[in-house]
């Protein structure tokens, strides 16, 4: 029996259905030999995602192939999950009856995933086990995919785009160790959270860093530790660190022959002049007459 033509489960296969976050398609394909045929080739294009692969059913032995080289993959038991980087491809050859269903996760959806939930999104989704893993949540996820596949347009948009938003999240937090922010969404800052906050803030003045860095050291979101710090300290996340950039200033003009464009760069401000204009704001005076007014000159 010759070899049916390659088929593209995210281009070329009628058994999809897609959602968008970030600008990204996420796209669940259901791939079988009762529409491919048993001598199917399935593909995958180089492209900047991941593949979240699941068998309904039992897998005979069968070779995979990338741009990294060819393997010969062992029989696998119904259920098995794999994720595989998609930037190498992916191709496929079966000679054996196979059902499976195939979901590309961009790694831009995961990025927007991250940001919505004010965690950073993962780097590598990885199953502890190449190929034949296990994942009851990912399977009952699947079965809802297919269903949803096979229904057609008798199932809204808006419910395939939550089931492949909760697949995409489950497997971002299990397999690409994406913390989860606090449940609490209310309330105040924990003394302790408060003092990782503030030494993270006040680490590097001269570079800075994101409220989304300080919230995750917190575990909380980045629009609750913005309020929940205010509530604490009686200032905002920026407030408090332009004035511990301010009293840095206030140190280096006092302690040294340090220049204002010095004093800018070394307190993370563009140049001399934004500095000047902001210190002269907070101060009440220009940098010089402040430095003046203590007897420096």
């Amino acid at each position: 029996m010759g070899t049916n033509p390659s088929v593209d489960v995210y281009l070329d296969h009628n058994e999809r259905r897609s959602s968008r976050i970030g600008g990204a398609l996420l796209t669940a394909s259901h791939t079988r030999c009762a529409t491919l045929g048993e001598n199917a080739m399935i593909s995958a294009v180089a492209q900047d995602s991941f593949s979240l692969i699941y068998l309904f059913d039992h897998l005979p032995a069968h070779e995979f192939w990338s741009d990294e080289g060819h393997t010969n993959v062992a029989d696998l038991p119904r259920g098995s999950v794999h994720i595989m980087d998609l930037r190498p491809s992916g191709n496929a050859r079966f000679r054996s009856a196979f059902d499976t269903m195939n979901v590309a996760l961009p790694r831009r959806a995961l990025v927007a995933l991250g940001e919505q939930l004010g965690v950073t999104a993962p780097e590598v989704l990885r199953t502890p086990r190449a190929w034949d893993w296990q994942d009851r949540i990912v399977g009952g996820l699947q079965v809802c995919l297919a269903e949803a596949i096979q229904a057609g347009p008798d199932v809204d948009n808006l419910v395939v785009d939550r089931l492949l938003l909760a697949l995409m999240t489950h497997v971002a937090v299990t397999y690409g160790e994406m913390r989860a922010p606090s449940s609490s969404l209310t309330g105040p800052l924990s003394p302790q959270q408060v003092k990782r906050a503030q030494h993270a803030m006040a680490d590097d003045l001269e570079n800075g860093v994101s409220i989304a860095d300080v919230a995750r050291l917190c575990d909380v979101s980045p629009a609750h530790f913005s309020r929940a710090f205010k509530a604490a300290t009686g200032a905002t996340p920026s407030a408090w660190r332009l004035a511990r950039r301010i009293d840095l200033a206030k140190n280096l003009l006092a302690n040294g022959n340090h220049s204002l464009a010095d004093v800018a760069v070394r307190t993370g401000f563009a140049d001399q002049s934004h500095f000047t204009r902001v210190f002269a704001r907070e101060v009440g005076s220009p940098p010089r007459t402040w430095k003046r007014t203590r007897g420096h000159k």
